[in-house]
């Protein structure tokens, strides 16, 4: 199974989508590479907020680290083999 994760951009600074900030760059340009350079993919575009003209959101996306999903099976294999044994 496929698992995301999601952030955000907005200005220079790339919050998780639950609110925290994650990173605060100095140039929004820096943001940016910084993303892609960890994978991850722009999928949204939300338009300037009228409260603070200027100013778009993006929203990125990338498949959770294989090591993460490795990790998950192979836990999950272990306790199902464990099970199995105790029966």
């Amino acid at each position: 199974m496929v698992q995301w994760e999601h952030r955000y951009l907005l200005g220079t600074m790339v919050f998780t989508i639950a609110g925290d900030v994650v990173r605060d760059f100095d140039e929004e340009y820096e943001a940016w590479n910084w993303l892609e350079q960890d994978g991850w993919g722009l999928v949204a575009i939300e338009p300037p907020d009228p409260v603070r003209p200027g100013a778009c959101k993006y929203y990125f996306k990338r498949q959770r680290p294989s090591q993460y999903i490795a990790r998950m099976t192979e836990t999950h294999a272990t306790a199902s083999y464990e099970r199995r044994e105790r029966r």
